[in-house]
């Protein structure tokens, strides 16, 4: 089996570039929107859109790494949590894969007893089973 370190000393997880890229777009479109509304709810409707967008793109660079791990811990840094954890401190390290109205959705879960960081594929860019096998690689032996 592959060892899924390849001899790296750290794994960073940031937010996927191409939909942060998206999400600038949209803010652009949505502020064009809200400046060419004739209505006073259009434009209400838009400013709303582009706030939400200006938000994700915000913490898309803002909160980079979104998780790194070491030999010595894992360092989450998100919106709602920023927080360095110890290997001792880190229960379990895992994918949660949940079937919601026929759709598939899996998230990367860092479970450290009262912290919790739950987070999307979006949010690490990448998949979070192939994620936790990294992570959980760090962990040292025993």
């Amino acid at each position: 089996m592959d060892n899924p370190l390849d001899g790296r000393i750290e794994a960073r997880f940031v937010p996927d570039r191409r939909y942060t890229a998206l999400a600038a777009g949209g803010l652009l479109v949505a502020l064009g929107f809200a400046l060419a509304a004739d209505q006073a709810t259009g434009r209400l409707l838009a400013a709303v859109a582009a706030a939400v967008l200006a938000a994700y793109v915000a913490a898309d660079l803002l909160f980079r790494p979104r998780v790194l791990a070491t030999f010595e811990g894992v360092e989450i840094n998100s919106p709602l949590l920023r927080t360095r954890l110890a290997w001792a401190e880190i229960e379990d390290v895992r994918a949660d894969v949940r079937l919601r109205m026929g759709l598939r959705s899996t998230t990367l879960e860092i479970d450290a007893g009262a912290t919790l960081a739950v987070l999307s594929r979006r949010a690490i860019g990448a998949d979070p089973e192939a994620a936790a096998r990294v992570i959980a690689a760090f962990r040292p032996p025993g």
